[in-house]
């Protein structure tokens, strides 16, 4: 079971440069660096774990074990230039380990292929809400996309990690996956017009050029 270890206020405003210096220490095994690493990652790991496979006791597992390696290879690890892209690629990679070696029958993984899917979380929205109706025809747009343009998606606006980071993880081009975002947000567009900014940051978090 995912334990969370103390909350901390830091959330998404922690730039690269302070993000350096908790990594730097981390690695010297400052408690509290691993701590805010830690709680600051895990939700949106866990929800990337989700839109790959419905069985959470392996995303948990995969999650604990992204961690524990960390803690026991801190003194040999280096720091990355960006921390979420490190973890979420190490994270995918473990989690893909974990579903190809227990071969369960609730995964949507088959042959090495992700079927990558998520749905739109509209809870918590009580201040702009958008029409149901809105919500119902982006959902249907996105459930017609093909499982690596979803992933994308899901990437581009649940994170802050660039293009380059994000062909990387998901396997194609970086040019690509410019060209799917576009595609989207212009056929997102066409559904809620003006409000197509309002639409991401509201459902996404803040999306970074």
């Amino acid at each position: 079971m995912l334990v969370y270890i103390k909350k901390s206020h830091m959330a998404k405003k922690i730039t690269n440069s302070k993000w350096y210096d908790i990594w730097e220490r981390f690695k010297k095994g400052d408690t509290s660096a691993f701590e805010i690493i830690y709680n600051e990652h895990i939700d949106f790991l866990f929800n990337y774990g989700k839109s790959i496979t419905a069985n959470t006791q392996i995303i948990e597992d995969a999650v604990q074990d992204l961690f524990l390696y960390l803690l026991s290879k801190k003194d040999q690890i280096t720091t990355p230039n960006y921390i979420q892209y490190y973890l979420l690629k190490a994270f995918k990679r473990i989690l893909l380990e974990k579903i190809r070696t227990e071969k369960k029958s609730d995964t949507r993984i088959g042959d090495g292929i992700i079927n990558f899917d998520f749905e739109i979380d509209t809870e918590g929205t009580t201040e702009k809400k958008i029409e149901e109706r809105k919500i119902a025809l982006i959902e249907d747009m996105i459930e017609k996309l093909d499982s690596k343009k979803k992933e994308v998606i899901f990437l581009r606006f649940q994170s802050g990690l660039s293009y380059a980071e994000i062909s990387d993880i998901v396997g194609i081009q970086p040019s690509s996956a410019k060209q799917i975002v576009f595609r989207a947000i212009s056929s997102f567009r066409k559904i809620i017009k003006d409000q197509i900014i309002e639409f991401l940051y509201l459902f996404y978090g803040h999306v970074s050029c």
